[in-house]
């Protein structure tokens, strides 16, 4: 998670930067009455994720209305990573190492009982895919922000 959280968002890969895009326009959507299909699902076919994205809606929609806590999203325009962006982008980075029980777990701190399952299963299958697409988030290479040398 601290890779990521207050990190400029175009310090993040491109896949770090889709999902980042993502979570942001679906919570903007749901605030606003629409269906965030509509507004999310066209990035994922543009990357050939389309696949992948009953992953994601699954995996946004059990957190809104499951949450143990309110997640917080940065607004669509915003720069920097937010801590809970962070959160999920660490999660779905690290789920291809975890085993079934750690993601269980790992679900179980931030969703009620019921919905432990059906988010690790959303998190493990959307990680999945990301990886195999090569677009699993993490950090770009190289993070003008965090030169040591001036020339670099």
């Amino acid at each position: 998670m601290y890779d990521f959280v207050d990190r400029p968002v175009s310090a993040l890969n491109e896949g770090g930067r889709l999902l980042v895009w993502a979570m942001r326009h679906w919570v903007r959507a749901a605030a606003a009455g629409r269906c965030p299909c509509g507004d999310v699902a066209p990035a994922f076919h543009k990357h050939d994720l389309m696949p992948s994205f009953p992953h994601f809606h699954v995996m946004m929609a059990v957190l809104n209305r499951e949450s143990r806590e309110g997640m917080r999203f940065a607004p669509v325009a915003c720069d920097r990573v937010s801590e809970h962006e962070a959160l999920l982008l660490e999660l779905i980075r690290g789920a291809q190492s975890r085993t079934p029980a750690q993601m269980r777990e790992t679900a179980a701190l931030l969703v009620a009982p019921d919905a432990v399952g059906t988010l690790g299963i959303a998190l493990a299958a959307l990680s999945h895919d990301l990886t195999i697409a090569g677009l699993g988030p993490g950090l770009a290479l190289h993070d003008p922000a965090c030169s040591r040398f001036p020339d670099e």
